[in-house]
């Protein structure tokens, strides 16, 4: 039964359909428990996954996506994405502290995975790295494993390229 709460992943960049459907796939095939673990957010939260009481965990989504889709998020910053994940209802089922986002690597198959540093008082990422969006999913499935991560953080801390 798959219990961890899909990802938000946020397309800072103007992407074409069939690049986030071809990076969703990716990420799918990449997961050793076959699940959409990326969940492509949407401004509002209707759309987002929500959790359901006492039941199995909620999937991200699913490629195709819908052509007409077009990221609301296009031009913001991480400090937007970070207000979005910390103003999330409780009920919607996206990981709190760790985040994809798709910026101009996107079109060579990367995906930065960040993680918002949670101290009060204001929340804010505390580090990006760049990642293989295939394996992706295995990095953040390892997140709650005891392995040591802080290695990849500072040999490979990356800026957004927006």
């Amino acid at each position: 039964m798959f219990t961890v709460p899909p990802f938000a992943l946020f397309a800072l960049e103007d992407l074409p359909t069939s690049t986030l459907n071809s990076l969703l796939e990716k990420a799918k095939d990449g997961s050793t428990v076959d699940v959409w673990w990326w969940y492509l957010a949407k401004p509002d939260y209707r759309s987002a996954p929500h959790r359901k009481p006492d039941g199995p965990g909620v999937p991200g989504t699913a490629a195709p996506i819908e052509p007409s889709f077009s990221s609301a998020f296009v031009g913001k910053s991480l400090e937007d994405v970070v207000q979005w994940l910390t103003r999330k209802p409780k009920d919607v089922s996206v990981d709190s502290r760790f985040f994809g986002v798709l910026d101009k690597k996107a079109v060579d198959g990367k995906v930065a995975i960040c993680r918002i540093n949670d101290m009060e008082p204001q929340a804010e990422v505390a580090w990006c790295i760049l990642k293989k969006v295939e394996e992706s999913t295995l990095y953040l499935g390892g997140l709650d494993s005891n392995l040591d991560w802080n290695e990849d953080v500072e040999h490979g801390k990356y800026i957004l390229d927006i």
